[in-house]
């Protein structure tokens, strides 16, 4: 009924050789996605090592998968995750063409580098979520009140003249 406190540590302890538990969702302490030191430090009590191989949300800094990997040791990727990285991996350093990539999520500053990176493999980068704004608003056109990271206009303008000048497509949504 829960993923830490008291009865979920006696539960834990009563796990056969072999044996499993399933914890209910950590989303539903907001400390998950803080990354709370002291919410970590509870789920990781529960165990001896942490396998990460959820691919999809691996990029997150929260207590479930950055901050448990600082007390338990190992902390290592599964084979599902190595699987995925191998072939973004390969996908990547040797792309068929036309080569395509679609880059979303809510802030330009988190992404930079991979915009950047992909501006020289990309000959199509499609741009999606939140930041698209900034990118929109660099332009001149009006948002309202959706997500704009103000201080990043100037490298939304930079960004899309690099893709002019590499011949890449960059695209928004319309």
């Amino acid at each position: 009924k829960d993923c830490i406190g008291e009865e979920v540590v006696k539960l834990v302890a009563q796990i056969p050789e072999g044996g499993v538990l399933l914890l209910e969702n950590v989303r539903f302490y907001k400390e998950e996605e803080k990354n709370d030191p002291e919410f970590s430090k509870k789920l990781a009590s529960l165990a001896d090592l942490y396998v990460n191989d959820a691919f999809g949300t691996a990029h997150r800094a929260h207590a479930s998968t950055e901050g448990v990997a600082k007390y338990l040791k190992p902390s290592v990727a599964g084979f599902l995750m190595q699987k995925e990285l191998d072939y973004l991996v390969g996908a990547v350093a040797n792309p068929k063409k036309p080569f395509a990539a679609i880059v979303g999520g809510s802030k330009v500053s988190t992404k930079i580098g991979v915009m950047e990176s992909l501006l020289e493999k990309v000959d199509i980068l499609l741009l999606g979520g939140g930041m698209i704004f900034t990118f929109y608003k660099a332009q001149g056109y009006g948002v309202g009140s959706s997500l704009v990271e103000e201080d990043k206009l100037d490298l939304a303008t930079s960004l899309m003249e690099k893709a002019k000048a590499k011949g890449v497509s960059l695209l928004l949504p319309t």
